[in-house]
């Protein structure tokens, strides 16, 4: 265990900071913890943001990541809507927006990223981003009153702010450059799925599109597409994807690429400074690095970033493969592993059930899974993945077998 007189300093206030503390206090580290977060908000959930929020079927006061009773039990030194302008690594502190210098023996950057800006387009009331509670709340609140939204980018944010639109009734068009939806994170199939969703809800949906100018003004937002077309809606919301928050690693002089560098144990390339969640860069097993953007990343990295600050036994953030789930309208999908486009898809479909489960094979190993409506058969592919099992594919392929009891071979 590390004896130290200086505080363990963490920045930043979401999920991979949760684990982060909780990790320390369950592994016995009793000592001091000062805890800095922008937000003026306790520590809070960030997917039922762009679902339960926006529908007005979750309060805002409802998604803490603890109970008072549990937040208290930590102990910690807890000062939010406090900004770290720089972090001062010769004297080992860093140094806050109001002057304060606090002190570290570890320090820990979770700092999250924030909703990517639209290029050359100023800030207005009716163009939004969600990444937060208060732009959840202005978002919903500007939601009542709209007819028609439009939504630039066909990632998960934009999908899942364009379901929870239908769902309140309002005409959605949602724009995507790209020639699919999701491009950089699923197959295909996936994508071709996500289309016949949000299509079969009457999303007006444009692939391909190309915004080339983008208006707005106190009665609404307007945007050109190249080739002409104009399309005016109420309000505009941009997912567009996330910029890591690297200017604090930027400015103490720590190595950054697309994120934070960090080793498997999260540590970054200060041995006293470790990195978790959307802004770290991890080293993979492999050997190859990926900055992952999910709940599940973050809760792993967190904890294995408190561990290594302790001297504890390496635990690898990634330990098992990633996996990532989405809410839209009234279908679940999970995705488990990284689907790659040279891998065999096998698929095993239930239309009673509304369910589509999507392997992404070898020949001998799963490496991959993506179910609708299939969270049972994403427990047992990860069973089968951490194992090295195989079923037989026409097992695999047949939905009147019960997926938990196909006979599997291991990999030799």
């Amino acid at each position: 265990m590390v004896a130290t007189s200086s505080p363990f300093v963490l920045v930043g206030g979401g999920q991979a900071a949760r684990w982060i503390v909780m990790t320390l206090r369950a592994q016995g580290h009793d000592g001091p913890i000062v805890w800095i977060s922008e937000e003026r908000h306790l520590p809070y959930e960030r997917p039922p943001l762009s679902k339960g929020v926006l529908l007005g079927a979750t309060a805002a006061d409802s998604i803490g990541l603890f109970t008072e009773q549990a937040f208290a039990a930590l102990d910690v030194d807890w000062r939010p809507g406090l900004r770290v302008e720089a972090v001062e690594r010769g004297a080992r502190c860093v140094r806050t927006v109001d002057g304060q210098r606090i002190g570290y023996s570890r320090l820990f950057l979770a700092t999250g990223g924030r909703a990517r800006a639209l290029p050359g387009v100023a800030a207005h009331p009716r163009i939004h981003t969600l990444r937060t509670i208060d732009d959840a709340l202005a978002l919903r609140g500007q939601l009542d009153n709209a007819a028609h939204v439009l939504v630039l980018g066909g990632g998960w944010i934009g999908l899942e702010v364009a379901a929870s639109a239908r769902s309140l009734g309002r005409k959605v068009t949602l724009l995507e450059a790209a020639p699919r939806l999701c491009q950089r994170s699923v197959a295909p199939v996936l994508s071709e799925y996500l289309r016949e969703l949000h299509v079969g809800h009457g999303v007006d949906l444009r692939l391909g599109s190309q915004v080339v100018e983008l208006l707005a003004d106190d009665r609404g937002v307007e945007v050109r597409l190249q080739g002409g077309e104009r399309l005016r809606g109420d309000l505009l919301v941009a997912g567009i994807g996330l910029q890591p928050n690297t200017e604090l690693a930027e400015g103490a002089g720590l190595a950054t690429d697309n994120g934070i560098l960090v080793d498997a144990c999260c540590r970054t390339s200060d041995p006293d400074i470790f990195a978790a969640g959307d802004v770290a860069n991890a080293l993979r097993a492999d050997g190859s690095r990926s900055r992952l953007e999910s709940w599940d990343n973050a809760q792993r990295m967190g904890a294995t970033a408190a561990r290594a600050a302790l001297g504890l036994a390496p635990e690898a953030a990634d330990s098992g493969p990633a996996w990532f789930w989405s809410d839209q309208y009234d279908e679940n999908l999970q995705v488990l592993g990284t689907p790659a486009a040279a891998l065999r898809v096998v698929e095993r479909s239930n239309a009673a059930r509304r369910q589509r489960i999507v392997y992404f094979c070898t020949s001998r190993r799963i490496e991959a899974v993506a179910a609708i409506n299939g969270g049972r058969e994403i427990k047992v592919a990860r069973k089968w993945m951490s194992q090295g099992a195989f079923p037989q594919l026409d097992d695999l392929q047949n939905p009147a077998l019960d997926v938990a009891k196909l006979p599997c071979a291991t990999a030799g």
